[in-house]
């Protein structure tokens, strides 16, 4: 059955050929023990591959064999230099974007920080409930209820720096409000500069993230429509489900399982053919005429 399976997959790889996305998107997956690399077509909501490992020479095999790779204009990945330099190296054309989803949670991150460090100073009783009442602090200002608000402020009254570095936290997310490059970089550095007393080290590694890569950061800001790897942290999820359900799906298999489905999400070409025209072997419509297939829809994974 083993060898069945392999046997049609191979041949499957060989036949599916996915449309070289405009706004590409890469992240990571936790499976089976090891990190992979998940690839996304941001704007059509599809799976283009999954790989092995994400270590930049196999990041950079994948790019390079891309059909049409300078059809790439963008490119969404979080942090991991080894994503960055392979994208520079193989799609010069192509923008970069950190995802902002994986700077802000840094952010809640050093909230963490300062709330784990107030337990010396409370009761076993008050450190429960403290740890209980994390995810209100973890909300933004605007999602909070009434409730919530009073469960807050009860803490916050109490530690003037847990209340300092709530504050500081939501000032961080608003940066992503500015509808301009330039406000942005000027609420960046205003946040920077406005780092809460005493809290330099909690809030050190955002500071040095946002520094390395400021202009991936900022790039988020110029581009014609709000890019996040949203849908491909989606994807993440659902292959975990997948793996989970198969009881330990081998990486190949998984791999196969996701990509080689019937639910790919094909478009027919716009251009229109002319009936005389002739292949140069045998009759029938031009390649260019076939239906382009994006990928693997993620509605139906």
């Amino acid at each position: 059955m083993r060898d069945i399976f392999n046997a049609r997959a191979e041949f499957l790889g060989r036949w599916h050929r996915f449309e070289t996305p405009r706004i590409l998107g890469i992240d990571e997956l936790y499976l089976n023990k090891r990190y992979r690399c998940i690839l996304t077509n941001i704007e059509e909501r599809t799976l283009l591959d999954l790989l092995a490992t994400r270590r930049q020479d196999v990041v950079t095999n994948y790019l390079m064999k891309l059909k049409d790779r300078q059809k790439v204009e963008i490119v969404s990945m979080d942090m991991w230099n080894p994503y960055r330099a392979a994208v520079k190296a193989v799609l010069p054309q192509a923008r970069i974007v950190v995802d902002k989803f994986h700077v802000v949670r840094m952010a809640n991150d050093a909230l963490e920080r300062v709330r784990k460090g107030l337990r010396k100073e409370l009761k076993p009783s008050q450190s429960r409930t403290l740890k209980g009442d994390r995810k209100i602090l973890l909300k933004r200002a605007h999602e909070v209820s009434d409730r919530e608000r009073l469960i807050m402020e009860t803490w916050t009254g109490a530690f003037p720096q847990l209340l300092a570095a709530y504050e500081h936290k939501e000032r961080f997310y608003g940066i992503w409000d500015a509808t301009t490059r330039l406000q942005a970089e000027a609420a960046l550095d205003e946040w920077i500069a406005t780092i809460p007393k005493g809290q330099k080290e909690v809030w050190s590694d955002l500071v040095r993230a946002v520094g390395n890569w400021r202009e991936e950061t900022m790039t988020y800001f110029e581009t014609d429509m709000p890019v996040t790897n949203a849908y491909t942290e989606s994807i993440n999820r659902l292959a975990k489900d997948k793996n989970r359900e198969g009881r330990g799906y081998s990486f190949e298999v998984m791999r196969a399982r996701m990509l080689y489905t019937t639910k790919h999400k094909k478009k027919a070409p716009t251009a229109k053919v002319s009936p005389f025209y002739k292949k140069t072997i045998g009759y029938g419509l031009p390649d260019f005429a076939e239906e382009l297939n994006y990928g693997v829809d993620l509605s139906t994974i």
